[in-house]
């Protein structure tokens, strides 16, 4: 792409600069080929790379190293898998960023690094229909919550995800605080990928307590609009409590079940 912008510059002085009609079809030819170039920039690019493991930054892997149990404990193979599908869920997704203010680089690949752990155990893994993801860097309120601040969102509508930066980096490096990149990929875990309707017990909200220690009420409270279905929060718990085993989300996500990780062959 870059050298045929650079042709397409460069014909394009002489043309109009120099009078070299002669070059109109080679300048034509440079501009199609930038235009196919950019528009299907990310098939190109996975044309190229398919086959050929994708690897984090150095920094990047070293920080999920220290910071994602999970990852530490994968052999040097799983680890290899886990970077390449967190390389090629990012590239795929088109992030924007809220009040003019960039995101951390880490923040893309610790959401990505959850996508993958949910999905580690199936072919498909790139959440296809939920493409865009929005960093604010505070709650925030939305057209569906016009009068709720809150720190995590999935508008299926038009294929967004949305969190809030400064607790998505709370609930993944500091004890204590629940996980909301967790959570907002468990969501879209289940509304992607999970076809029928859960049936819960009717105490399945004191028995996520019970593991946690944490009621409902604190958990909507923290993330600032009611959690309607107990999926995400339970996927939470089963992952993040070493002692959890809730059969619902292990029949769906063996790789929960008692911290081992079934990876795809």
């Amino acid at each position: 792409m870059v050298l045929s912008a650079a042709a397409v510059a460069g014909s394009g002085y002489f043309i109009f600069f120099r009078d070299r009609d002669d070059l109109i079809v080679y300048f034509s030819l440079s501009l199609i080929i930038l235009v196919v170039a950019y528009v299907f920039q990310f098939q190109l690019d996975q044309l190229m790379t398919r086959g050929v493991p994708l690897k984090l930054n150095p920094a990047v892997r070293s920080m999920l190293l220290h910071t994602a149990p999970h990852f530490k404990a994968m052999s040097p193979e799983q680890q290899q898998l886990v970077e390449d599908r967190i390389m090629r869920w990012v590239i795929k997704k088109d992030f924007l960023n809220k009040n003019d203010q960039d995101a951390p680089e880490d923040v893309k690949y610790i959401l990505a690094y959850y996508a993958i752990l949910l999905t580690i155990h199936m072919a498909e893994y790139n959440y296809d229909g939920l493409d865009r993801i929005v960093f604010y860097h505070h709650p925030f309120l939305s057209p569906r919550y016009m009068d709720d601040a809150h720190i995590s969102e999935m508008e299926v509508e038009d294929g967004t995800l949305i969190i809030s930066v400064p607790h998505l980096l709370k609930g993944h490096l500091e004890k204590g605080y629940y996980n909301i990149g967790l959570h907002l990929m468990a969501e879209a875990f289940q509304q992607l990928y999970i076809k029928e309707r859960i049936s819960w017990s009717n105490d399945i909200w004191e028995t996520l307590e019970a593991v946690s220690s944490m009621p409902k009420s604190a958990i909507d409270h923290y993330i600032g609009i009611p959690v309607e279905d107990p999926w995400p929060v339970a996927v939470h718990h089963q992952i993040t409590y070493k002692d959890a085993e809730i059969s619902t989300v292990v029949s769906h996500l063996p790789q929960s079940a008692n911290e081992k990780i079934i990876y795809l062959k």
